[in-house]
């Protein structure tokens, strides 16, 4: 009885051994590391050209009032919780459909990116200027 528990026990480490040399050939071993941030740990910037329009005077002012390059904190901006900015907000996040491309686009007139990308520096805060 004991010769038949012993047989499987060897018998299936062997049959691993392929799948963990090919493996380990690869990159040393590595293994990517995935890291999904909730909504709140996300960054997205924005930058408005000239194609932006903008449905309020207070919308305009706002989107004159950024940084010397352009860009911005769209997500997540702590006055976004401002109810008279939560207007420009929306329209700047909105995402308009492409049929004939079967694709989303951002709306017109705003360009927008995700600062750090690849890094986890993006990752450390929610906003970076409370460090």
């Amino acid at each position: 009885m004991s010769v038949i528990l012993i047989l499987p026990l060897l018998v299936f480490p062997m049959a691993l051994l392929p799948a963990v040399c090919l493996s380990a050939g690869g990159s040393n071993g590595l293994h990517p590391l995935v890291l999904i941030p909730g909504n709140g740990g996300n960054q997205l910037e924005a930058r408005l050209t000239k194609d932006y329009k903008p449905s309020s005077f207070l919308c305009a002012l706002s989107a004159s009032s950024k940084g010397k390059d352009g860009w911005f904190r769209l997500w997540f901006d702590p006055t976004v919780l401002v109810p008279a900015l939560t207007r420009c907000f929306a329209e700047r996040m909105t995402l308009y459909y492409h049929a004939a491309l079967d694709d989303y686009r951002n709306a017109p007139g705003v360009l927008t990116r995700v600062p750090c990308f690849g890094s986890t520096q993006g990752l450390l805060y929610l906003d970076p200027h409370l460090k």
